[in-house]
């Protein structure tokens, strides 16, 4: 208690005014640095989590492709009798090329079972507007890029491309750019009559998406040979490590915001100090050893960090809350899928951030400490 006493009295009760500005600046550096990496972090986690949420709703969790064009009933069922899984669906998927003008554009058509009600219903949610009962769903993304209203001209995946034209059915908008604009879907039997060149696949839904490597397993055990099973985790693999590497980047970068303001610290407590020589030679003079003026020293770094942790946290947080709540940041919906800043906050990283502000503030602190201990009293007394 005696060093902590003291360590409070030496950094905010100093001779001069400037050291205890000096001591405030830090203090703020460090709130500031954190501040500014909580809601960074917040916001790059609300992006991941916006986008894996469309990624599971609009995709499925495991996909089953066979080396014929008709799976076989006993597959379907025993798939649907394994442990975990949720929903078992037989897809469609084939191409076609829109022609829009001059241009010819491949899209990918995927035929949906809209007799499933669960299928229809999992569609339906995306669906912003329904023209008929049969003919194509089109991305919202496609209508806008070529002011499509009726129908929709194209070419089968045929050796002999022969223009055709459907009605369009709906609108649909899932939120990803790829899909919005690429993507064309249909009944499972009118898929099936664009063309002789198509793929049938099996769409598994999952009780718990991350766990899905599980249930993978014990699907390949089912289905044996001559399917290729694919998880929703391996099939965006590309796309989710760079993001876990964007955010990792951007937690180092902005972690030199806090290594500058430790430089204050480092600083401040170099100045202490320098202004405590006589404090520091009486002290030993009374029996303190080198071990307790370290202690007092380092004590400071690490009061200074505490504080700075603690305002930047708050602020941080009440920063995420008013992003979170009222959207006063807009973002274009063109470029993005959504037009404001999603904002998730993880305890986790508000734990880890908090961590290296002490750290770094309790490592800035150390050489002065060290210094302020190797003084010898009779030499820190001499002139006093």
């Amino acid at each position: 208690m005696t060093e902590v006493f003291l360590a409070f009295r030496y950094l905010f009760r100093g001779k001069a005014r400037h050291i205890s500005f000096i001591s405030v600046v830090a203090c703020l550096g460090i709130m500031l640095g954190v501040a500014t990496l909580i809601v960074v972090i917040s916001v790059m986690n609300g992006f991941d989590r916006d986008l894996m949420e469309k990624l599971l709703r609009f995709n499925y969790h495991i996909t089953i492709e066979g080396a014929q064009k008709e799976i076989p009933a006993s597959v379907i069922n025993k798939i649907k009798k394994a442990d975990g899984v949720e929903s078992v669906s037989v897809l469609l998927q084939t191409q076609i090329f829109g022609r829009f003008n001059s241009y010819i554009i491949p899209l990918m058509v995927r035929g949906i079972d809209f007799g499933n009600s669960f299928e229809r219903e999992s569609f339906y949610r995306y669906v912003t507007e329904e023209k008929g009962k049969s003919g194509f769903f089109i991305g919202e993304g496609l209508e806008r890029r070529f002011f499509l209203k009726d129908n929709l001209s194209f070419y089968p995946l045929e050796k002999r491309l022969k223009l055709k034209e459907k009605k369009i059915r709906g609108i649909f908008r899932v939120g990803l750019y790829d899909i919005d604009n690429n993507y064309v879907i249909c009944d499972f039997s009118e898929a099936k009559s664009l063309s002789r060149n198509y793929l049938v696949f099996i769409g598994v839904r999952v009780k718990d998406p991350f766990k899905v490597k599980r249930v993978k397993n014990k699907l390949k055990e089912l289905t044996r040979e001559g399917f290729i099973v694919n998880t929703w985790i391996e099939s965006n693999g590309a796309l989710f490590s760079a993001l876990k590497l964007e955010k990792v980047t951007m937690f180092i970068i902005l972690s030199l915001i806090i290594v500058v303001a430790s430089f204050n610290i480092f600083a401040t407590l170099t100045v202490k100090v320098v202004e405590k020589t006589k404090d520091i030679g009486i002290l030993k003079s009374l029996g303190f050893s080198s071990r307790h003026i370290v202690r007092i020293f380092s004590l400071q770094g690490i009061i200074l960090g505490i504080i700075g942790v603690i305002l930047g946290v708050g602020i941080g947080l009440f920063l995420c809350f008013l992003l979170k709540e009222y959207h006063f940041i807009h973002l274009p919906q063109e470029i993005y899928y959504i037009d404001y800043l999603p904002v998730m906050v993880n305890i986790k990283d508000v734990i880890l951030i908090s961590l290296v502000g002490v750290f770094l503030s309790f490592f800035s602190s150390i050489f002065p400490a060290v210094r302020a201990s190797c003084l010898n009293p009779s030499e820190a007394l001499r002139y006093e």
